[in-house]
């Protein structure tokens, strides 16, 4: 047993027709009867055939949609996701494929399925699956992360048991390609993504030059890997058509898709690159309570946990407000015992993972905490002001400990002349210009300076310290969306070494 999306048409216009009739339609209108094609490679033949002035790329991707199209198997699970409706709908297949030549164009290509679940709710859904029913793709499979169980659930009782665990990256940059073309997406997480480039922290030359190769791929992914946190999941497929041109499903794209003037030469998508919610690793374990339970069931946890409001969700987790203290203290003057919709506050601050940071610090500076929600408000966190106290130290502590020591040395080697320097270095102080924090390396290593430093310290150990040092300062200089501590050894190796200059560098009494 399998399960695969199959959308409706790009603006929906499938769906009705699928459901009243009981089917699931693909488009590409121009191809003719495919039952008698035996692999996707002749499929391709005659994708190249029926639509010339397509790219090679654009057709070997048709070609795996159409293949996975005739070649489900009956009784795989198929999902709908509808297109102006927050719901998909979950069916079974129930035949093969079959070509209705005197259907409208676009409508020609079906398979009979039962609609056992028309309408569940999105929210029903765990995100990581309904991120991968959100490919761009008409056909994509999906496969991982128990997908297929997952969907079965849905079918049987409309819930989602969801998956705990992780999720094995693809091998390199090649497979993520052939795991796109062959299941129409792959999920991974940021991290592994920019990790099959060779890296672990999300810079502006990582975000660029991974943007401009998977660009160059034809791939696209959602959400942005900076959007998020470096180990929260990001789901890759197939570019969306640029308006104008052909969609997904062979048909012409003349809706609101990804306009060209927002794409730079490279083919790279033109990106804001400021700090996001997302990227702050808020508390993802919220403790909430029903709003159908007791008024009185919100104080235990709220007593326990010494909170001062508790998120009030529905059966999804879908966020319907917020209990306060205050709302439970005016329930018990006016003597009312009803449950907590009764008296929540149905207008909490809420926010998503992918809004600016900065542009939200003033509502939680004013309330204290912003309730996470996903696209269909599901609670996904919550980020409080503790929390943004530390984040914002853990992204400047490092910075002003680099400056401090830098300041340090600059002041304790200012004392030699321009002839005592060595070589290396002397041009720069004749210039007037200050070292770098690698160059220090220079006069440390030289005996004549260390011997005049007279230091108590081991001078291997402190160059050695002092290369630690400034290889981290290297890799801070440039803006990142990953908070800087995360590197803890180097870090504390900054304090290490500050510390030390400050027993033989005093500052000056006031």
């Amino acid at each position: 047993m399998r399960a695969w999306t199959v959308r409706g048409g790009q603006f929906g216009e499938r769906e009705q027709q699928a459901l009243a009739e009981g089917l699931t339609i693909a488009g590409w209108e121009e191809t003719g009867d495919l039952s008698r094609y035996g692999s996707a490679g002749e499929i391709g033949d005659l994708l190249t055939a029926a639509y010339p002035d397509e790219s090679q790329g654009t057709i070997d991707n048709w070609k795996h949609q159409l293949w996975r199209f005739i070649s489900m198997d009956t009784g795989d699970f198929v999902v709908m996701p509808r297109k102006h409706l927050p719901v998909v709908a979950v069916g079974r297949l129930i035949g093969g494929y079959e070509y209705r030549a005197e259907a409208a164009p676009g409508f020609r290509h079906v398979r009979p399925v039962d609609w056992v679940r028309p309408a569940v709710e999105r929210a029903a859904i765990g995100g990581d699956l309904r991120d991968s029913m959100g490919a761009f793709s008409t056909v994509s499979e999906l496969s991982r992360r128990d997908a297929a169980e997952r969907v079965r659930s849905l079918a049987e009782t409309g819930t989602d048991p969801g998956y705990e665990g992780g999720i094995e990256p693809p091998a390199g940059i090649e497979a993520l390609a052939r795991d796109v073309r062959e299941d129409g997406t792959r999920q991974l997480t940021a991290r592994d993504l920019i990790g099959l480039w060779g890296w672990s922290r999300r810079t502006t030359d990582v975000i660029d030059q991974v943007d401009q190769e998977l660009a160059t791929l034809g791939l696209r992914v959602e959400p942005h890997f900076t959007e998020g946190q470096l180990d929260g999941l990001v789901t890759v497929s197939s570019q969306e058509p640029v308006a104008g041109e052909e969609s997904s499903d062979g048909t012409a794209a003349h809706g609101p898709t990804t306009p060209r003037d927002s794409l730079s030469t490279d083919g790279a998508k033109a990106r804001d690159l400021s700090w996001r919610i997302g990227n702050l690793p808020f508390v993802q374990e919220v403790v909430t309570v029903s709003w159908e339970a007791p008024l009185s069931s919100a104080i235990t946890p709220m007593i326990e946990h010494d909170f001062s409001q508790l998120p009030v969700v529905d059966r999804h987790n879908v966020l319907r407000g917020v209990v306060t203290w205050e709302d439970i203290a005016r329930a018990h003057l006016g003597k009312r015992d009803g449950t907590i919709a009764d008296v929540l506050n149905p207008h909490p601050q809420t926010a998503r993972e992918q809004e600016e940071l900065f542009a939200r610090i003033g509502d939680i500076q004013r309330h204290g905490f912003l309730i996470i929600v996903d696209t269909e408000y599901a609670v996904r966190g919550i980020l409080t002001a503790t929390d943004l106290a530390g984040q914002l130290r853990q992204r400047v502590e490092p910075f002003t400990l680099l400056e401090e020591v830098e300041r340090r040395l600059r002041r304790m080697t200012h004392r030699f002349t321009t002839d005592e320097l060595p070589q290396e270095i002397r041009s720069k102080r004749a210039n007037g210009r200050q070292f770098t924090l690698g160059q220090y390396k220079f006069l440390l290593a030289d005996a004549h300076c260390w011997a005049k430093l007279d230091w108590p310290y081991g001078q291997q150990d402190m160059l050695d310290r002092l290369k630690t040092v400034a290889d981290y300062r290297n890799a801070l200089a440039h803006w990142a969306v990953d908070a800087p501590a995360e590197d803890a050894t180097s870090l504390a190796a900054t304090r290490q070494l500050l510390k030390l200059l400050k027993v033989i560098d005093h500052d000056p009494r006031p």
